[in-house]
């Protein structure tokens, strides 16, 4: 059954008003790096009859042109100088309560902490709260450094069972590293509305073994657990043809390029530098097999891309593979270079294992659709 956002209904001399849920989403893309990410879910937010959509954005922009844009797609934004700044806090608090008010906001999503702060301040700065709710799109924390992560984990998580309605995560895999608001947290995907996830048919071969792994070169990435199982698999199997794609740049991009040349794997290993996310798309179309060797993504585009394109992903348990790999059937796990090495032996004798898998990822890439994301926004506004 299909959730809808729970709404008002004022009965007026036997005329029923519905009341739509008035949403004011925070859509700034500053230092965040999820311009595509917001845009298409705030594209799709526009289009529902049951919420009223605005959204509040600094002037700064990742990509050139990012305002213009919603604004051209018919969405109601609201630009307030320095927003993303943690500066000025007084001011900021007072545009944001204008914002509130002209619109008469019910509902408001933040997407970092800085503006729970700001949001948060104006709801219960007075005895009686304001009576808007609050919902919390955690899309990150210092993972990359144990002790930071513990930090992060201790004061997101205070800060989001004091002052939050609802929590969205978007893995299971960090909802259960806040699992003190599991209660009142919600597991939403992002929406995947390029052209390039709209395609009918899964055009794909098992062999030879071509794969790809998008990432930058620093410590979390692990590139030298690839090209290591890379080594142990071709001094098994004699396979010469196999190839790895590894695009990006980062601290630790010459310190992989020796290792290949050690392994005397040039032939086999390519390094295309960083590369537009446009042809990321391309480069996963030409590829058999998705290898994700991270041991942390707290959502993993890496993962979930090559998923919905119908590549067979290989990857570590972490981010939103935990929600939507079934081990052996729509994608596999590995724990490290043994059991990636062993995985790959099994698929150069066995190369339909890899058609297979791949195949039954594009037919449950509807996990991804539109309908199904905006069904769970949408019931995570209705429990706030």
């Amino acid at each position: 059954m299909v959730s809808c956002v729970q709404i008002p209904i004022l009965r007026i001399k036997h005329t029923y008003l519905i009341m739509k849920t008035k949403l004011l989403y925070f859509a700034s893309d500053w230092k965040v790096g999820l311009t595509t990410a917001h845009f298409e879910q705030i594209c799709e937010l526009n289009k529902e009859n049951d919420i009223e959509l605005f959204c509040i954005s600094s002037e700064n922009e990742m990509e050139s042109g990012y305002i213009r844009r919603c604004r051209d797609a018919g969405i109601n934004i609201t630009v307030v100088k320095g927003l993303d700044e943690h500066a000025d806090f007084g001011r900021l608090r007072l545009e944001i309560k204008k914002t509130i008010e002209r619109y008469g906001i019910t509902h408001v999503n933040v997407q970092n902490n800085w503006q729970l702060a700001l949001v948060s301040w104006l709801k219960y700065e007075k005895v009686i709260p304001r009576r808007f709710k609050i919902i919390y799109t955690i899309h990150g924390y210092r993972h990359n450094s144990s002790w930071k992560s513990v930090i992060a984990i201790a004061v997101i998580g205070l800060a989001l069972l004091l002052f939050t309605d609802r929590v969205i995560s978007m893995s299971s895999y960090v909802s259960r590293r806040f699992w003190f608001v599991g209660y009142k947290t919600d597991v939403v995907f992002y929406m995947m509305m390029k052209p390039e996830f709209a395609k009918t048919n899964n055009k794909i071969e098992g062999s030879p073994l071509k794969m790809m792994f998008p990432a930058q070169f620093r410590n979390g990435k692990r590139q030298d657990i690839l090209i290591d199982a890379l080594r142990r698999y071709v001094e098994i199997t004699g396979d010469r043809e196999v190839r790895l794609c590894l695009p990006g740049k980062g601290p630790l991009l010459e310190d992989m390029k020796q290792l290949t040349e050690r392994y005397g794997l040039q032939d086999n290993i390519i390094f295309p530098g960083e590369i537009p996310h446009s042809d990321v798309i391309k480069m996963y179309e030409t590829c058999n097999i998705a290898l994700v060797s991270s041991n942390v993504e707290t959502y993993g585009r890496c993962i979930a891309e090559p998923f919905a394109l119908g590549r067979c992903v290989v990857t570590q348990r972490t981010g939103v593979s935990l929600d939507i790999i079934e081990d052996g059937v729509n994608g596999a796990f590995f724990t490290d270079v043994d059991s990636l090495c062993n995985l790959l032996v099994e698929f150069h004798d066995n190369p339909t294992l890899v058609t297979d898998m791949a195949n039954r990822a594009f037919a449950d890439k509807v996990v991804f659709s539109r309908n199904n994301v905006m069904r769970r926004y949408k019931t995570a506004l209705s429990k706030a």
